[in-house]
C-alpha cells in the first residue's frame, strides 16, 4: 500500500468507520477504526488486492481455524473480512501494547538496554507457552515468533497475552506431519529464528519453541550476542547470525539466569522433526521458577506494577490435544491460500 492509496473511510457496509492509522507490516497497513453500532475501537488491516502475495487472505482462514470451536484466550477476535475497493480488509479486536513496545518502555536506568526481570519474564512464557501449544494443537506452526507478535489486551484484559500475525503460519500436520524438507528460504525474524531454520529446514514446532526460548533470552538479557553484527549482505548477515547462534554456548548466553532458561533452550534443541513437545513439562520449567521467587498475581508484570488496574478478568487455560495425540479424523483440513516465505531482520 503506497502512501497515495488511503484506505476507504468505512468498510463493512459502513458499520465501521476508519479514524487513524496505527502501523504498517509487510502486508499493508493497521488503521484504528470504531464499530458504529457499539462505539467501540476496532484494529483494520488493509492489503492492496492487486498484489499477488495475499497475506490477509492467509490470516484470515488461520484465525476462523483458531476460532473453532470456541475462540480461547489470547487470539484476537475476527469481526469482518471481506473486500472494500481496491482493498482486502481485516476488522479485528483492538489489543494494546506489544511486548517490544513494553520492553522498550521500561527505559534503563543505568544506561543499557531496557531488560525484563526474572517475574516478569516467566509470567510471560507461560502464557506465550499456552498460545503456540494452541496453535501447534490446530496443526499450525507460527514461524515469525518474536516480541512485536505478541500483544496484550485492554481493559479488563490488559494483562492477558495474544497472539498475532499468523502471514507467515503454516500447515505442518493435515492427516500426517509434514515431511522434511531442506534447502529452504529463511522464514521469520532472523534475530529469533531457530538454527535449523537459518539452515534451511523445514520448520516444525521445535522451531517455535526454540525461537521462544531466543526471545526470552532478548527479554532478560536486554540484546542478543548476534544483534547488530556488521556485515555488507543481508546474506552475510544472516550467515554471521547464524555462526554467532551455534558458537554461543547456552551456558554463556543464560549465564545469571535462572537455569530454566537455559533447560528449556536445550529442550527445544533437541527436539527431532516430527517430535511432539512435551508442552507441560516445558511450562513446569518456569512454574518452578516462578513458585521459587515467591507468590505473585498473573498481572504482576514490572510494567504494571503500582498502577490500579481496575477488575480485571482471569486467565483461563484449556487442556489441548495435539494433532498427533491421536487418529488424525480430518478436522484440522482447510484451505491455506498459498504458503509465504519471508525473512525479517
Amino acid at each position: 500500500m503506497t502512501g497515495s492509496s488511503k484506505p476507504p473511510s468505512t468498510v463493512a457496509n459502513g458499520r465501521y468507520q476508519i479514524e487513524k492509522k496505527l502501523g504498517a507490516g509487510c502486508f499493508g497497513e493497521v488503521w484504528q477504526g470504531r464499530d458504529k453500532q457499539t462505539n467501540e475501537k476496532v484494529a483494520v488491516k488493509f492489503e492492496d488486492s492487486s498484489g499477488h502475495a495475499l497475506q490477509l487472505e492467509h490470516e484470515q482462514h488461520v484465525l476462523k481455524i483458531l476460532a473453532q470451536p470456541k475462540k480461547p484466550q489470547g487470539f484476537a477476535e475476527l469481526f469482518w473480512c471481506g473486500q472494500e475497493q481496491r482493498f482486502m480488509c481485516l476488522v479485528m479486536e483492538m489489543l494494546g501494547k506489544s511486548l517490544e513496545d513494553r520492553l522498550q518502555g521500561l527505559g534503563s536506568s543505568q544506561g543499557g538496554q531496557p531488560k525484563f526481570n526474572a517475574q516478569t519474564a516467566v509470567l510471560i512464557a507461560e502464557q506465550v507457552l499456552r498460545r503456540i501449544e494452541y496453535l501447534h494443537s490446530k496443526g499450525i506452526v507460527h514461524r515469525d515468533i518474536k516480541p512485536e507478535n505478541f500483544m496484550f489486551g485492554i481493559k479488563s484484559r490488559i494483562h492477558h497475552l495474544y497472539l498475532i500475525d499468523f502471514g507467515l503460519s503454516k500447515k505442518y500436520f493435515d492427516q500426517k506431519h509434514v515431511q522434511l524438507r531442506t534447502q529452504l528460504s529463511l522464514t521469520g525474524t532472523a534475530r529469533y529464528a531457530s538454527i535449523n531454520a537459518h539452515k534451511g529446514i523445514e520448520q516444525s514446532r521445535r522451531d517455535d519453541l526454540e525461537a521462544i526460548g531466543h526471545m526470552l533470552m532478548y527479554f532478560l538479557r536486554g540484546s542478543l550476542p548476534w544483534s547488530g553484527l556488521d556485515a555488507k549482505t543481508q546474506e552475510e548477515k544472516y550467515r554471521k547470525i547464524r555462526e554467532k547462534k551455534e558458537s554461543t554456548p547456552l551456558d554463556e548466553l543464560c549465564a545469571g539466569r535462572p537455569p530454566a532458561f537455559k533447560d528449556y533452550l536445550l529442550r527445544a534443541r533437541s527436539l527431532e522433526f516430527k517430535e511432539r513437545p512435551d508442552y507441560i513439562a516445558l511450562r513446569k520449567l518456569f512454574a518452578d521458577v516462578r513458585a521459587e521467587i515467591g507468590p505473585q498475581q498473573d498481572h504482576g508484570f514490572q510494567f504494571l506494577e503500582g498502577r490500579d488496574l481496575g477488575t480485571l478478568e482471569p486467565l483461563e487455560f484449556i487442556d489441548v490435544r495435539q494433532p498427533d495425540d491421536q487418529a488424525p479424523t480430518g478436522g484440522f483440513s482447510f484451505c491455506f491460500c498459498g504458503s509465504k516465505s519471508a525473512v525479517r531482520d
